[in-house]
């Protein structure tokens, strides 16, 4: 069966070419191999990544021991490579360029080739997702002011102007055909304000540039003075009535302030207004406490976990905010989505921050921050965004809310050592019933499948959850509690900081906006032999790391 996104996948890692030196050599994997390509004299170590990771990635494409790996011609025209960027991955001890596939100059939609090296630049991996599209005319017929035409109407602007631009790719529809499509990213649903617990809505529209076709609507939208003042820790009440210690900002002339300046943490007040019909108020005011007044408990919810999110990505990720360059994490509490009522039953990533609404319990107003778990999850679709950027739709949207529960367990639990111990559940403390809203131990009971085989196709629509990606994420969670779980001799054969490198790096370096669950765990066992390949046990922990996707039915791929 042809693969759904119409790429064509390969892998291939250095440890695989242990029985075939030759091989090795070619790739430029050992030291002092020639590397064809490379000017006279010109030593691979030496080389700026991107040019060592481009000969890399051409010699392994024109290798006869690289049957799989392949990137033909289309239509005449030869397919060419853009960087998309260098990263030295501290975790692995290894550093990555990425590649987009392109055919005249046209990018192909979801292409991504992952080149991993050491840091003498010799090659670790290739990961390659790659598409042929062939009989598409690579001349828009439809100019790019007339897709915004179709996509000002689909987004309900009317005649209103809208500030962005249509980019061409190739595109691979839900009919499974290759088109010629302009996308035009990141845009808001105007919609008149409604008092539903959906969060404003935000989409990706693919236009087809040779009819002016609307042919897709991708959901973007993941639910649920210059000196610096003196910072101080306070503790107080969150919402679920738990004593929390954490760090504000003492300004002069308004009081303490909910802003953490070391992590960038900020917490604001949207007092009840409509998301809707004020969204450009956000992130609302500041919120302030002056003696002898209280902390507002949810916005002390919000603050404390925003700052716990913080904290795990920087100490075990050692990544610096969610968009890797110390950017702020915002929060809105008291948010709804139309004036004049309190009860908006969601949260959301919006793109820029987080919104949170609340609903009443026991005969008072609970706010969605109360969920540590919850948070997380909605705060990391933040990373997401601003790494693979999975389109949230089908596979690959369950792929995007599964790495959200992932790594919302991961730090809800991090205080916990003992994984045996760890709360599985996702969302317990929203409503006051106790009843979760996912559990990675046992997706069954939350209405999810936790094997491959009972994957459920639901319409891509918002009333089918958009093929669904609350539900069939349920099976890529149980592989990672799998994995989490795994033991050997009776002890854990992987920490849980070992599993977020692996899914982490996985997210950010391997996959693309198509990707579906066979990419994750491709992806995930090639960094494992990255991040293993000096360690004695490193056999056992791949058999662990397959066996844990195998039980769930995400084959090899």
């Amino acid at each position: 069966m042809p693969p759904k996104n119409g790429l064509r996948t390969f892998a291939f890692h250095r440890d695989e070419s242990a029985a075939s030196p030759a091989l090795a050599m070619a790739l430029g994997a050992a030291p002092g191999a020639a590397l064809p390509g490379a000017a006279p004299g010109e030593d691979l170590a030496s080389m700026e990544p991107e040019r060592a990771a481009l000969l890399l990635l051409q010699n392994a494409l024109a290798s006869e021991r690289l049957p799989g790996f392949t990137a033909p011609d289309v239509d005449g025209g030869a397919a060419d490579f853009k960087a998309l960027g260098h990263r030295k991955l501290f975790l692995t001890n290894s550093q990555t360029v990425k590649f987009r596939e392109l055919y005249r100059k046209v990018p192909i939609y979801g292409s991504l080739i992952t080149v991993e090296m050491d840091t003498r630049n010799r090659l670790l991996s290739i990961n390659s997702s790659l598409g042929e599209p062939a009989g598409v005319d690579p001349v828009a017929k439809v100019s790019p002011a007339d897709a915004l035409v179709t996509v000002r109407q689909a987004a309900g602007f009317g005649e209103e102007s809208l500030d962005v631009q249509p980019a061409l790719y190739y595109y691979f529809d839900a009919a499974g055909a290759w088109r010629l499509v302009y996308i035009v990213q990141d845009v808001p649903r105007r919609e008149a304000p409604t008092a539903d617990h959906h969060p404003p809505e935000v989409f990706d529209y693919v236009v087809d540039a040779h009819t002016g076709e609307l042919v897709a609507t991708l959901p973007r939208t993941q639910t649920v003075d210059p000196q610096t003042p003196p910072v101080i820790e306070e503790e107080a009440l969150d919402a679920l009535a738990v004593q929390r210690r954490f760090r504000c900002s003492d300004v002069p002339g308004q009081g303490r302030v909910l802003a953490d300046p070391g992590s960038n943490v900020r917490t604001y007040d949207f007092a009840f207004r409509s998301l809707d019909a004020e969204r450009g108020g956000l992130p609302g005011a500041a919120v302030v406490r002056r003696d002898p007044e209280p902390w507002d408990p949810a916005a002390v919810s919000a603050h404390a976990n925003a700052a716990e999110v913080a904290d795990f990505l920087q100490r075990v990720l050692m990544r610096r905010g969610l968009d890797d360059a110390g950017g702020a994490f915002i929060s809105s509490i008291n948010c709804v989505r139309a004036a004049g009522v309190q009860e908006w039953r969601n949260a959301a990533w919006i793109g820029t921050q987080m919104v949170y609404g609340q609903r009443e319990v026991g005969g008072k107003m609970r706010s969605y921050a109360v969920a540590r778990d919850v948070v997380a999850h909605e705060m990391f679709h933040g990373v997401t965004e601003r790494t693979a950027r999975l389109d949230y739709v089908g596979e690959s949207g369950a792929l995007n809310e599964s790495y959200s529960d992932i790594f919302g367990i991961l730090i809800a639990n991090s205080h916990q050592p003992d994984v045996a111990q760890w709360d599985w559940q996702i969302g317990e403390d929203l409503d006051g019933t106790g009843l979760p809203l996912r559990d990675l131990s046992a997706p069954e009971r939350c209405g999810q499948p936790a094997h491959r085989k009972d994957y459920k196709e639901m319409p891509r629509t918002a009333a089918g959850d958009w093929g669904g990606v609350h539900t069939n994420s349920g099976i890529h969670n149980k592989a990672a509690h799998n994995l989490l779980t795994a033991k050997r001799n009776g002890a854990p054969m992987l920490d849980s900081a070992t599993v977020a490198k692996l899914f982490y790096v996985t997210l950010t370096e391997q996959l693309s906006r198509t990707s579906a669950f066979v990419d994750s765990r491709r992806g995930l066992e090639l960094v494992a032999r990255s991040l293993f390949r000096n360690d004695a046990g490193r056999e056992a922990k791949l058999a662990a790391i397959a066996k844990a996707f195998e039980d769930v039915g995400i084959e090899a791929g």
